[in-house]
């Protein structure tokens, strides 16, 4: 398998579930920044131009939740998806709320900050933007008061995905996430193979650099 993504990005997402699952992969990072998602090579992997991509054989898949919901699948024996019926569908539950009613905000927000060209951006959409998420941490952080992980009392991939855009929503300053999940945050981030995730990406970011040099 490879990974095709980059630090500070959904990639870690994807990184963080192979790392769960154990499973040996390839890293390559498309530095994003300087226009190599827009280049032809990368653009015949995934024509819209994004990462992260996981090649697997002779599949393609993209979008970050799709690939952990993948990786969670093809590693049964992995800590991402719980053996009952009603346990994966909580599972299922706390991921598409994440990515259709909490992301949605963090993107909004980071595209009129600095991802769209500058004469595209509308600053005062921001603020509407922050309500409409801190209602949706609300949910969170009255779930994760009750119970040690998003979907339940153990480790599974919407984990993966809640902690990654609650962190996400800290590093851009916005308030909205509260104490209860801020303390889930630090017992994600301290698992090892969050861990080793993380390391991973700034290693392939460091030796890309370091080539280019």
């Amino acid at each position: 398998m490879k990974l095709y993504g980059s630090k500070n990005s959904r990639s870690l997402r994807c990184a963080w579930a192979l790392e769960e699952a154990g499973a040996s992969y390839d890293y390559q990072r498309v530095n994003m920044l300087k226009g190599e998602g827009f280049s032809p090579a990368f653009k015949a992997i995934n024509p819209a131009g994004k990462i992260p991509v996981l090649a697997d054989g002779d599949m393609t898949l993209t979008e970050s939740a799709a690939i952990v919901m993948y990786v969670a699948d093809k590693f049964p024996d992995a800590p991402l998806m719980p053996a009952s019926a009603e346990e994966r569908a909580e599972v299922f539950r706390w991921v598409f709320y994440v990515v259709t009613e909490v992301e949605p905000h963090l993107w909004a927000i980071a595209q009129h900050r600095f991802a769209l060209p500058e004469d595209k951006r509308v600053p005062a959409v921001e603020p509407t933007c922050v309500w409409q998420l801190q209602r949706t941490l609300r949910v969170m952080e009255k779930t994760l008061a009750k119970r040690s992980f998003i979907a339940g009392e153990t480790f599974s991939a919407a984990d993966i995905v809640a902690t990654h855009c609650m962190s996400w929503a800290l590093s851009a300053k916005l308030e909205g996430v509260g104490e209860a999940s801020l303390a889930y945050i630090e017992r994600m981030k301290a698992r090892p193979a969050y861990q080793r995730a993380v390391a991973r990406e700034k290693l392939e970011a460091a030796q890309q650099e370091a080539a280019v040099c």
